[in-house]
């Protein structure tokens, strides 16, 4: 079982912890595996905005026998968080918990200095902010969600459904993810790397979109998908298209086209007999050593070792 604990606290945001109780509850009967999520707070009950109160399941010491601690965002993040929630989210980190925030939870967790020296994000709204208050923080204000070594931080609202969703796919694997993104109706995948807001609009009529050509792409991976292919598809000049894709994306086509393959790898690595070499050929890349290499600087294991992982801990 997958114990997952919910900080929750005057002020926290009823959307987030939402969508934690939400992305966790009970598929058991699509062959997930089974999650508790725990409400922890200092006091029994807890009014989250003057409308909506709950009740906690679990004391703040409870962190302890976690498996993923949860910090959802503030209404207020300029407001100090309180000390006793600080001092629950620092003693998770020294009990080895992995520790999620979700929008401006990241100011909490960079309280604890859990962020010092990491990339991290928060909202747009408030990325200025939290750089200025922690400038030994890296500030990611574009990116949906990053993070790795058991912290990861997210943007706002939906974004942290697309972290939660990272965090089932590394957990459980990526045809777990899918299941849970399918119940919810939201993206099976949107990279940490996207941008959270494109700066400019084109005209409804003419606009390409990002989540078309992701389906193009993702059904042909085996192609090369050069940028002139890419551009191609979006009836675009390669230089229109780097700048449109750099607004929409946040990222490059390449680093995104990459996303997609170790995706897609994880899945056949989870459900196939597929040799390495194999999987690598089946989502573009001409040898197991490329799948190596950005499996790993995605994923932070080996293919062969995800593999292994991923069978130990599936429920027969």
């Amino acid at each position: 079982m997958t114990v997952v604990g919910v900080l929750i606290g005057p002020g926290r945001r009823a959307f987030d912890i939402a969508a934690v109780r939400e992305v966790y509850g009970d598929r058991t009967d699509r062959g997930l595996p089974c999650a508790e999520v725990r409400l922890l707070a200092a006091a029994s009950v807890t009014d989250l905005d003057g409308v909506q109160s709950l009740r906690r399941t679990h004391p703040l010491d409870a962190v302890a026998g976690l498996d993923l601690l949860i910090v959802p965002g503030s209404d207020d993040p300029l407001l100090e968080p309180a000390t006793i929630e600080v001092e629950t989210v620092a003693g998770a980190a020294d009990a080895s918990v992995p520790i999620a925030s979700l929008c401006t939870g990241a100011f909490t967790l960079a309280t604890a200095g859990l962020l010092e020296g990491r990339e991290a994000t928060t909202h747009w709204r408030f990325a200025a902010q939290l750089a200025r208050r922690f400038p030994k923080v890296k500030v990611r204000e574009r990116d949906l969600y990053c993070g790795g070594d058991g912290v990861w931080t997210s943007a706002g609202v939906t974004a942290g459904i697309d972290l939660l969703l990272h965090l089932v796919r590394l957990d459980w694997g990526a045809e777990a993810a899918e299941i849970v993104a399918r119940s919810m109706v939201t993206p099976v995948f949107r990279p940490g790397s996207q941008a959270q807001y494109a700066d400019t609009v084109m005209p409804r009529t003419t606009a390409p979109s990002v989540e078309r050509l992701q389906l193009l792409v993702s059904a042909d991976l085996r192609r090369p998908w050069p940028v002139v292919d890419l551009a191609g598809a979006c009836a675009m000049s390669p230089r229109t298209f780097h700048r449109w894709f750099a607004d929409r994306v946040g990222t490059t086509p390449l680093t995104w086209l990459n996303d997609l393959r170790v995706r897609e790898a994880q899945r056949l690595l989870e459900q196939t007999g597929l040799s390495v070499l194999e999987v690598a050929n089946a989502v573009g890349y001409a040898s197991d050593d490329l799948l190596r290499k950005h499996f790993g600087q995605r994923l932070g294991i080996s293919p062969t070792g995800h593999r292994a992982a991923f069978r130990r801990t599936t429920p027969r």
